[in-house]
């Protein structure tokens, strides 16, 4: 079966670039079986979830609740703040982003990966932007059951056009109204993230600057054997905060809560918030980011879309000076955001490892 089988090249940071199988081309096989770089130990395999009770589900935010004012905003704001502090995700309801682009984005989404291989690989991986499979630093890691389509699109600058697809034909206005949408809602939790740590409302919103933003769209096709693979491998999102897009359909996302690992229900035109490391950060600990994975299915194909949001590529990076004191030290070094986002995506995905040694801290959040 190899043989037969697309490569495409993997940036490897200045060395020769890797070749890594298109999942797809795999899939389109209807293999019997997976081959052996997927497969994965018995440890790292999806095994049995956590079943929660539904007082413990990922908390649900109600933006019409937060626009009412008085007593429901208290509550929903309460409820966010318990949301970052007990688990770093939650699902995000009548949003104001219009179903009607939600549908298109997927749409396109789902178009582009439909296109020929070859027509895919005219958008091949270069640097940060492209279709294809990142954090592939060896020649015998295990890789994982999906493929990407990863652009930065904003600021602007940073576009690399030449990256975007031609098909479908409306993709880029597509793109460019999501981010739109997208910058807004983000613009608003930020602030109430900001309120719950008792900051100022603009804070997160000043320090961001010009917004870094990289869409990620991730496909998983259908897998032989889904219990022995992964979709995307564990790990924390390096980005403020991630706005995703679920598949409505396909369950496939789960969180480690308490070392254990929980499926997130999709919800129709619902996004899924977590936070990202530069908010760890930025909160001295206080929210963490928290690691996921994507896991695969034996009879449907998933797609999700996730937007990560940052500050400017040429951001420091620091905690808040407002939460540090006698009895809440400063918990990470000084950084800048471009230095650490090159060492995050040459590196291997394994949770949180590169996040804290980055950081200059220990995986328990000390120095």
């Amino acid at each position: 079966m190899d043989s037969a089988l697309k490569v495409s090249s993997m940036p490897n940071w200045g060395n020769p670039p890797l070749k890594t199988f298109n999942v797809q081309e795999i899939a389109r096989e209807q293999p019997q079986t997976v081959p052996e770089r997927y497969m994965r130990s018995e440890e790292e395999r999806p095994g049995t979830l956590t079943k929660l009770p539904g007082q413990l589900s990922i908390p649900v935010i109600d933006m019409t609740n937060l626009s009412q004012g008085g007593f429901h905003r208290k509550e929903e704001i309460c409820k966010i703040a318990k949301a970052c502090e007990e688990w770093g995700f939650f699902q995000v309801v009548n949003h104001d982003i219009p179903h009607s682009l939600m549908d298109d984005i997927k749409r396109v989404g789902k178009e582009f990966f439909h296109l020929p291989l070859e027509e895919k690989q005219k958008c091949a991986l270069r640097d940060f932007q492209g279709y294809g499979q990142i954090f592939v630093v060896s020649e015998d890691q295990k890789l994982d059951w999906g493929d990407l389509l990863g652009l930065i699109i904003s600021p602007p600058r940073s576009r690399n056009l030449s990256l975007w697809p031609a098909v479908p034909a409306d993709f880029r206005h597509i793109v460019d109204e999501y981010n739109k949408e997208i910058k807004s809602l983000a613009v608003q939790l930020l602030s109430l993230i900001a309120a719950t740590l008792h900051l100022k409302t603009d804070y997160f919103e000043h320090s961001f600057g010009n917004t870094y933003r990289k869409m990620r769209m991730n496909y998983y096709p259908p897998c032989p054997k889904p219990d022995h693979v992964l979709g995307l491998s564990p790990h924390a999102d390096g980005s403020g905060i991630t706005l995703l897009l679920q598949d409505n359909e396909v369950e496939g996302l789960h969180i480690r809560k308490d070392d254990k690992w929980v499926a997130i229900q999709p919800i129709p035109y619902a996004l899924v918030v977590n936070i990202g490391f530069f908010l760890e950060v930025m909160s001295n600990g206080r929210y963490r980011s928290i690691e996921h994975r994507a896991v695969t299915s034996k009879e449907n194909a998933r797609l999700s879309i996730a937007i990560f949001y940052s500050p400017e590529f040429d951001a420091e990076i620091s905690p808040a000076l407002e939460l540090i004191d006698e009895n809440h030290p400063c918990l990470f070094k000084k950084f800048i955001h471009e230095d650490f986002i090159r060492h995050y995506m040459s590196h291997k995905i394994e949770g949180k490892k590169a996040l804290y040694e980055y950081a200059g801290i220990t995986a328990n959040g000390r120095k």
